[in-house]
């Protein structure tokens, strides 16, 4: 399976100590160096936690190029801009992406997106959490902001 992830799946799964589902999920994560530059930056608790792990991969794209081209066209920030570009290249089975945009511009080039909250659906599926309403009311607290409607919409689809 080819995962590509854009940066915020990975700093907010770090910030609540679950940045391990998506090597649990997915296997390897694969993700831009524009990605990794944003997510290594600062006193980030995704710093070390992205740093260390060995099965997130950091590639090159190809036609660095493309990654202006989309920018300039769109409100998206380099990270997202290259996440799809990266994403298109491989010819994923899965693109990690959050920001509301940045998935329309992700679906209009016909590439499968998934959420952190899509992903810890996945992870409460695969017995690998036993709830997901404990790790929202973790990300809620460190900052992520979910809306109250996805909040309960999410909570139904995990049947909590």
């Amino acid at each position: 399976m080819i995962v590509v992830s854009d940066t915020t799946p990975l700093s907010e799964l770090a910030k609540v100590g679950q940045l391990n589902l998506l090597r649990d999920i997915f296997g390897q994560v694969i993700i831009p160096e524009e990605v990794y530059n944003e997510v290594t930056t600062g006193t980030h608790p995704a710093v070390s936690a992205v740093q260390s792990a060995t099965w997130i991969e950091v590639r090159s794209i190809t036609n660095a190029e493309n990654v202006p081209i989309l920018q300039d066209g769109i409100q998206l920030d380099l990270g997202e801009c290259a996440a799809i570009i990266l994403a298109e290249e491989l010819g994923v089975d899965q693109l990690l992406i959050d920001d509301l945009a940045a998935r329309r511009v992700a679906l209009s080039r016909n590439l499968p997106v998934i959420g952190t909250i899509g992903t810890l659906l996945l992870a409460k599926d695969q017995g690998l959490i036993p709830s997901v309403k404990e790790v929202l009311d973790a990300l809620i607290a460190q900052g992520k902001r979910i809306s109250q409607q996805l909040y309960q919409e999410t909570l139904l689809a995990a049947q909590e």
